[in-house]
């Protein structure tokens, strides 16, 4: 990999002690790295489990409060620590029809032991223990685990992305090319009517994956080939169910007294070069419209959690640059109502990825396969700080199948052979490295 930077070295070197850990199959245990802090947290397993069942499933009556469904979140409030940190991964299957039956509709994992890692201390510290023979163990652990590691570490990226072609071979689509074209074309026909409507469409995947590829490798090169995401994490649900992936953005951010959203809409393909990104991102009225859509709609979502002053955008529109697309993304900032939590807004998230207007719902969200954690939220919280991210360029392995997903924004100008394109493109970035580790195992 050649010389790593202070920001890689971290990553790295927490990547390695997770795995030396024996923790990555351990249920409960977790890896999030926090890009937009500049933080790995490394979480060992068998502390406490707030596991939320799905609705069809649960014993708790949903309540309504200001048009929200909140029972299953109000169980979660009374049943987590409020002094210990917290990883969490919710489905937004909840609120579908389609659930898989084996997975929860959200799981709060609050760790036995945790540990940070950054640039400033890229060996690592210990964040949080139970108590006091719990800080000896995890600095016991780091001592043993990490001072011997020598970076640079990991495996060689190759210089150019492969095709969707080369890397989805193996991978079996829930409907045919022309079925989802079909449905495109439906999709663009109902937004005639609607000139600043949008919605939401998605396609899946799935995959048999050999028991002697790692699922933590699979993981580590994922994020190692998309420089930009915001926040990638792996998480072990159980013994053969591991959840992991790459997320682009935030859903919201609670920084101190400041509720931060990242909005990250309009996609071109990457490594064509500034002037093509330009003109097909900054330039295009398509792209452009669809970005300050988002950038609306995310404002008044987060509106109501915020003081008078609301919503104020203050990063328009850079470039975020991953390895198969780039995306327009800009950054809207509030300052949050006291007494606001992140347990306030997470049951109001709910379609995340949705329509516009609500009667297009249906049509949006007519993809009738489990959804499972695709599209949800994926996160983590400790003392002053909260973060939950769009569960996006992810994957849930359940045994010796992986489980993947991918969707756009669907305007009234779109083209659907141009948003097929699309799918493959942003897909390509986790096939790639499936891909890349199910090679390199062939050759040990």
């Amino acid at each position: 990999m050649g010389n790593l930077s202070a920001h890689e070295a971290y990553f790295e070197l927490a990547c390695q002690f997770f795995w030396r850990s024996g923790f990555v199959s351990s249920p409960g245990s977790y890896l999030v790295h926090n890009k937009n802090r500049g933080i790995v947290k490394v979480g060992v397993g068998g502390g406490r489990r707030v596991s939320l069942p799905s609705a069809a499933q649960s014993q708790f009556r949903h309540t309504t409060k200001d048009g929200q469904d909140t029972g299953l979140f109000d169980v979660l409030n009374a049943s987590v620590d409020a002094d210990a940190p917290c990883f969490f991964l919710v489905s937004p299957d909840f609120k579908r029809a389609f659930r898989d039956a084996r997975l929860p509709s959200a799981v709060f994992e609050q760790p036995r032991l945790e540990f940070r890692f950054s640039a400033a201390t890229p060996h690592g510290e210990v964040s949080y223990a139970q108590d006091s023979s719990g800080v000896r163990e995890a600095r016991q652990m780091l001592s043993e685990l990490v001072d011997d590691i020598i970076v640079p570490l990991g495996t060689p990226i190759p210089p150019a992305p492969l095709s969707f072609a080369e890397v989805s071979d193996g991978w079996e689509r829930a409907e045919s090319d022309a079925a989802f074209l079909a449905r495109l074309e439906a999709g663009i026909l109902a937004l005639q009517d609607h000139p600043d409507g949008k919605m939401t469409m998605m396609r899946s995947f799935c995959r048999a994956i050999p028991c002697n590829v790692d699922r933590f490798d699979i993981y580590r090169q994922h994020a190692r080939n998309n420089g930009e995401y915001a926040c990638s994490h792996f998480f072990c649900l159980d013994e053969t169910t591991f959840s992991f992936g790459c997320s682009p953005e935030n859903t919201f951010e609670i920084v101190g007294g400041d509720l931060h959203v990242d909005v990250v809409a309009s996609t071109c393909k990457a490594g064509q070069g500034e002037a093509f990104e330009r003109r097909e991102l900054i330039e295009n009225p398509k792209q452009q419209k669809e970005h300050l859509a988002t950038i609306e709609s995310r404002s008044a979502r987060y509106a109501p959690f915020c003081e008078a002053e609301g919503m104020t955008l203050i990063k328009p529109m850079q470039i975020k640059r991953l390895r198969h697309v780039c995306h327009l993304h800009s950054l809207v900032v509030g300052s949050l109502r006291p007494q606001i939590t992140i347990l306030d807004i997470i049951p109001t998230l709910f379609p995340i990825m949705g329509a516009k207007p609500a009667e297009l719902l249906s049509l949006s969200d007519s993809d009738k396969s489990p959804h499972r954690f695709y599209g949800g939220i994926v996160g983590h919280w400790e003392e002053g700080y909260a973060g939950s991210f769009l569960n996006l360029r992810n994957a849930l392995v359940q045994g010796d199948t992986i489980h993947a997903k991918v969707g756009m924004g669907v305007l009234r100008e779109s083209n659907a052979a141009s948003e097929l394109t699309e799918t493959e493109d942003k897909i390509s970035g986790l096939m790639e490295a499936v891909f890349q580790c199910c090679q390199a195992e062939n050759r040990a």
